[in-house]
Parts: C-alpha cells; sequence; structure tokens
C-alpha cells in the first residue's frame, strides 16, 4: 500500500490533498496537524478513516515528524503562511525541520530510499514562469507578498544546500481559488492564475507519482485545464492591505 505525508493538514492545500488522496482505498496517509481538534472539525470523516493516520504536536519535534514521513512515497510540505505577516518564518523553519528529519532517517537506515520532498511554493518566485505578466502587476505581487516570498526562498535557498542526498520538488502556482476540481496540468514553463486548491492538489500528487528524475530539483507550476475556474474578488483586497503592511509593519496587527 503506498503511502504519503502531509505536513500542514488543515490548511487549504493539505485539506485538498486529503481529500484527492482519500479518493483511494489502497493508499495510506500520514497527516501531521499542530490541532486534530481542528482537523477533526474541518474533515469529521477522518476520525473514522482507518487509512489516515494523525501526528499532533509541535512541527519542531523531529521525532514526532520522522514517525509521520518515515517510509513514506513522498512528504507534502504544505505548511506556509496565510498572509504578509512581518518576519514571516514557517517555511524556512518546515524546512529545516524536514531536512533534520531525512537526515536522521538516512543515519538509522543508509539504504532505504528517502521520500521525495514536494514542497509548496508560488509562481512568483520564478521568473520564467510569470514572463508573461506585467511588470508593474509584478511588483504588486512582490510588494504585498513580501515577508511570504522572502520566507519561501530562504526556504527553497536551504533545502538545495542539501541537493546531493535528498530530492525536493518545488511546486510554484499561479493564484489559488476555492473551486472544484476541473483538470490540471503541469508545467515548468508558465503559471496560470487562478487555480482551485483541489486541482493544486492533484497536481502534486501525480509529480510525487512521477517515476525518475523528470522533477528533482525543478520548479514546477500546475496549470488548469478548465476555462471556467472562479475568481477570488477578494484579491485587490488582500493586495492592498499586504503593501500597508510592507511598507507599515506595525500596521499588521490591526489589518488581520
Amino acid at each position: 500500500m503506498p503511502s504519503y505525508a502531509v505536513l500542514g493538514g488543515t490548511g487549504n492545500t493539505g485539506l485538498s490533498l486529503l481529500t484527492i488522496l482519500s479518493t483511494s482505498p489502497k493508499i495510506q496517509i500520514n497527516v501531521y496537524v499542530r490541532s486534530r481538534a481542528k482537523l477533526l472539525r474541518l474533515r469529521p470523516e477522518v476520525a473514522s478513516n482507518k487509512n489516515i493516520t494523525v501526528y499532533e504536536g509541535d512541527m519542531h519535534d523531529v521525532p514526532l515528524i520522522r514517525a509521520c514521513i518515515a517510509g513514506t512515497r513522498a512528504v507534502f510540505a504544505v505548511v506556509a503562511a496565510g498572509d504578509n505577516a512581518p518576519g514571516t518564518s514557517i517555511a524556512r523553519e518546515s524546512a529545516h525541520v524536514i531536512v533534520s528529519t531525512m537526515d536522521e532517517l538516512r543515519t538509522q537506515d543508509s539504504s532505504a530510499p528517502l521520500p521525495r520532498v514536494v514542497f509548496l511554493s508560488s509562481a512568483s518566485l520564478s521568473p520564467h514562469l510569470c514572463q508573461d505578466i506585467p511588470g508593474f502587476v509584478q511588483w504588486l505581487l512582490h510588494t504585498a507578498c513580501s515577508n511570504v516570498y522572502a520566507d519561501l526562498a530562504a526556504a527553497e535557498a536551504y533545502l538545495r544546500t542539501q541537493q546531493s542526498w535528498m530530492n525536493v520538488t518545488f511546486i510554484q502556482p499561479g493564484g489559488l481559488v476555492h473551486d472544484a476540481q476541473k483538470g490540471h496540468v503541469l508545467s515548468v514553463e508558465r503559471q496560470k492564475t487562478f487555480l482551485s486548491f483541489l486541482d493544486l492538489a492533484a497536481g502534486m500528487v501525480e509529480v510525487a507519482d512521477t517515476e525518475g528524475e523528470q522533477f528533482d530539483w525543478v520548479g514546477v507550476s500546475v496549470l488548469p485545464t478548465a476555462k471556467d475556474v472562479k475568481t477570488e474578488w477578494m484579491v485587490p483586497v488582500a493586495l492592498m492591505k499586504g503593501i500597508l503592511v510592507h511598507f507599515f509593519p506595525w500596521m499588521y496587527h490591526f489589518l488581520k
């Protein structure tokens, strides 16, 4: 029975991964959360699903994370910041924990294959994926999400220092929206906004299941194939809040 680990099971991407992976009765899912109660409130059916094992605790608890990811085919690292909070560091912290955990696993059994890490990032970190986006729009995005992107960039830079012994794929989607699963395609050349969380999750699973080295240490975007994906109309509001926080960090607690 193939098994997967989801680090960050209560976020939008984590919940979508649970939905996609749970469609097969032959898949074992290990999910890490800070709060089991929150997960069960959002997904009550998890409690009765014998193929899902929940690991609850602090993200920095390496033995806990090791138990969660040991023996899995892939680790979906989707612990992410929800807004442009000053000092955001959750991505780089999770990257450090993953590396520490992987190092312990290879020390315990150097002959056992390590799982692929499928790390959620953003298309905005890869200029070639965003070459069709006007420069001013790119400036808006990078300013409104400056703290989030700095965190993701630091996480990616750190993970790349482990390139000699780990396998990591950076998933770099465009803007995300709550919508039905309508179909997706993977691309290393461009992004497309908007994309549903469910299609993103399906794309991440496809990357995890792809044999060979095709996606080792590259940025992969997930594109929708449908033409009727919803639009997230609150994006301008979120961008404005992010820009204000970028220039006036003290305003964060008043705007969140």
